[in-house]
């Protein structure tokens, strides 16, 4: 290239006299002035905003007061008190609940009497339920009211001991193998026995003791409308209850 024409930006610089309109000079000065017109008006607003607070506060104050004129301030110590008449309304309550459960104990009792209803099996003195270990009372209670329905009964009347173990071993065995679940031994009362019932006593052991014990589900005397505490109703499971290792 021909060294007249060659140049730098410098020298065009130091050769020229400078833009001789410039309309953007006074942009900076004009900026600054719209700021400060902006947080002056920004602070008036706030001022503002401060002063409708504290008019509001102060006309609910004013509100507040006017609400409670006259009325009497209570002591601390008279807060921890119960309301009046609490505590009378809670004793009636309980009086006439009391009342209520009496009332309904008596006509339970009329009805026992007159023979108009059979008495709880659970009340009589000879009844009897279990198993004496891992025992579910939800289980044996709905067993004592019958819920459940009787697949088959063994009648142990007029057998000796020996001869009733073998009944209901024999009874027990078929049971579990044609997966019978209900299941009700027929032992009596024992009124005639001379000492304790043998053939009653002999069932518990048998359930609670015996081979199959681990069958056992829940075992409950049967309601009063089905031999009462001389028949004893048994819930078989389908698998036997594993033993529990001593550690």
């Amino acid at each position: 290239m021909n060294r007249r024409h060659q140049w730098s930006y410098q020298d065009s610089f130091q050769k020229s006299e400078g833009l001789k309109n410039r309309p953007f000079e006074k942009l900076s000065s004009l900026l600054s002035k719209v700021k400060k017109e902006s947080e002056k008006k920004k602070g008036k607003r706030s001022e503002q905003a401060k002063n409708l607070d504290r008019s509001a506060d102060e006309n609910d104050e004013r509100l507040f007061r006017q609400a409670m004129k006259g009325v009497t301030p209570i002591d601390r110590d008279e807060t921890d008190m119960e309301p009046a008449g609490f505590k009378g309304k809670s004793e009636e309550a309980q009086d006439l609940k009391q009342a209520l459960d009496l009332k309904k104990g008596v006509e339970e009792l009329a009805a026992v009497i007159q023979g108009k209803k059979p008495i709880p099996v659970e009340k009589i003195p000879e009844y009897m339920d279990g198993p004496q270990f891992n025992m579910d009372k939800g289980l044996v209670r709905r067993l004592r009211r019958g819920q459940f329905a009787i697949q088959a009964y063994c009648e142990l009347h007029g057998l000796r001991a020996d001869e009733a173990l073998q009944v209901m071993d024999g009874f027990m065995a078929d049971a579990i193998m044609s997966n019978k679940r209900a299941v009700a031994f027929i032992h009596g009362r024992g009124k005639s026995s001379p000492g304790k019932p043998v053939l009653k006593k002999l069932v518990k052991d048998f359930l609670n003791r015996g081979r199959f014990r681990r069958y056992v589900l829940a075992y409950s005397s049967a309601p009063s409308w089905d031999g009462g505490p001389g028949v004893t109703y048994v819930l078989i499971r389908k698998r036997p209850l594993k033993k529990v290792r001593k550690r």
